[in-house]
């Protein structure tokens, strides 16, 4: 037997490791089989079993996708139509508390396109609230400032009708023919 020299010695070591090595060491091992068909490597005996095993992997991970696919798209659709129930009920809310006209609604939801704020319904019909015209003072014909039988401030005029109301009366046609502008004013509660 002829002893190794010590080029050979290390060659092999060399050889060894790289056959072995993690990075580098399919390619060896496939350069090998290339070169030397015969040349025995662990991917032989393995493959055989592996194969099937791959396959069925890549068959799951292509189902596990397209589950998760599914479930992505079944997930966004919920947050859609959550999204979408959650604004109607806002719009409704806003429409009823500020009590919009159709008219009114329209510019609401207008007023929200404008600004981008689709979260804040409550603003939105606020501000066309605010730019409403001011209602119509109310009726013109009675006092806005009722004293019923002079229960809010003493009113000896009032004490009088109670007392005696035909004084009441005449004192009130007077208290009319002197100045009947002034009496009418202040009847009525206009400054």
């Amino acid at each position: 037997m002829v002893e190794a020299t010590q080029s050979q010695i290390r060659a092999e070591e060399l050889l060894k490791q790289l056959w072995n090595d993690g990075e580098v060491g399919e390619k060896v091992r496939r350069a090998a089989k290339a070169k030397f068909p015969d040349v025995p490597v662990l991917d032989d005996v393995v493959e055989p079993f592996v194969a099937p095993l791959k396959a069925e992997n890549a068959a799951l991970k292509k189902r596990l996708d397209d589950m998760e696919a599914a479930r992505a798209a079944e997930k966004s659709e919920a947050e859609r139509r959550a999204a979408q129930t959650s604004l109607e009920q806002a719009l409704d809310k806003a429409r009823r508390d500020y009590n919009l006209t159709d008219d009114g609604f329209d510019k609401m939801v207008a007023r929200m396109k404008e600004t981008g704020n689709y979260a804040d319904a409550d603003a939105a019909a606020a501000w066309v609230a605010s730019k409403a015209p001011p209602a119509p003072p109310g009726p013109t014909w009675r006092s806005s400032d009722l004293n019923l039988f002079g229960t809010k401030d003493k009113d000896e005029a009032l004490a009088k009708l109670h007392r005696d109301p035909v004084g009441f009366q005449d004192d009130q046609i007077e208290e009319f023919l002197r100045d009947p502008e002034r009496f009418t004013r202040e009847t009525l509660g206009v400054a």
